[in-house]
């Protein structure tokens, strides 16, 4: 109960189908203003083409799988959920191939992501940051805990990774990341992501929040969080 679609950014649409291509092409037209093709366009037009699989959950939400390829090679795959009827979304997942991490990529899957949630009125992503890397990725691209029960989660399991590195840290250095941690404020997150103190052949933000796993946000009408996320998807210098 899928439709699917193949697109090429020269050759156009490639293939189509599915039981539920019809009902798939009128939510597009709803809810983004265009139809299935143009919003499948809009994903992928900084890269060669795509591979799409989507399903309508309910009448108002869409469920995106998708893998994108460039010169003839798959080089990630995305999933994420739609619901305009709430203005959310929920990003599943961001995979990049190996070859092609720190290829600048992943900023345009972000920024093409970007263009379809707002034309199709999201005012805030949800996510699960995970992984060895999602913890403190989506950190310093502007996402935050959910709630404040979810910060104080995550402060627990930052409280014990500080503590295990707290004699390699000067006194005021660990006394001012301890104050971070223990700070009820969710957006304490931040500092501690951007803190570039040297620990381990890496930065202490970065030591931090690796394999960390967390429910964060990005909500649009948080303008210091959304400046941090146009700036690292590129969109603003």
């Amino acid at each position: 109960m899928t439709a699917f679609i193949g697109i090429g950014s020269r050759g156009g649409l490639r293939s189509f189908g599915g039981t539920q291509f019809a009902q798939v092409n009128r939510w597009c037209t709803t809810w983004f203003k265009r139809d299935l093709i143009h919003f499948s366009q809009a994903l992928t037009m900084r890269f060669n083409g795509a591979n799409m699989v989507l399903r309508l959950i309910s009448e108002d939400r869409l469920l995106v799988r998708m893998q994108i390829f460039q010169a003839g090679t798959r080089i990630a795959s995305i999933a994420f959920r739609i619901d305009p009827q709430q203005q959310r979304a929920f990003l599943s997942w961001t995979v990049l191939t190996p070859a092609t991490q720190r290829t600048g990529a992943f900023k345009h899957i972000l920024q093409n992501l970007l263009l379809v949630l707002r034309d199709c009125g999201i005012t805030r992503i949800s996510l699960v940051a995970s992984l060895s890397h999602g913890g403190y990725v989506w950190a310093i691209y502007g996402f935050v805990p959910e709630t404040a029960g979810q910060w104080a989660r995550l402060a627990g399991v930052l409280r014990r990774k500080l503590l295990a590195i707290a004699s390699e840290l000067k006194p005021a250095e660990l006394d001012a990341v301890q104050k971070l941690v223990a700070s009820p404020d969710r957006l304490a997150l931040r500092a501690l992501a951007g803190s570039a103190i040297p620990v381990r052949d890496t930065t202490l933000g970065k030591h931090l929040l690796m394999g960390t796993e967390w429910k964060g946000e990005l909500d649009f009408s948080d303008g210091p969080s959304v400046l941090i996320y146009l700036k690292r998807i590129g969109v603003v210098p």
